[in-house]
């Protein structure tokens, strides 16, 4: 599902940013434009953002070493 008009960015690439290592919006918005144009997905973003290292942290013990949010190199400036 498209998440950000203006840029094409749907909720898979937000969720695959997020396993990448994004922890917030702004570093989603500045690895792939999500929420930094008009501003009206923000919120859907920082949900998603949410929600999914939520269920990086419930995930069960191998994954979530593999990618919890210590162990995840953060995104370039």
């Amino acid at each position: 599902m498209l998440v950000c008009f203006c840029n094409g960015v749907s909720d898979r690439k937000i969720r695959r940013l997020v396993r990448e290592g994004a922890s917030s919006g702004r570093e989603v918005a500045r690895a792939c434009g999500a929420g930094a144009s008009c501003g009206s997905c923000r919120r859907a973003v920082h949900a998603l953002v949410e929600e999914t290292l939520s269920a990086l942290d419930a995930s069960p013990p191998e994954a979530a070493r593999a990618y919890s949010r210590d162990s995840i190199a953060p995104l370039p400036a």
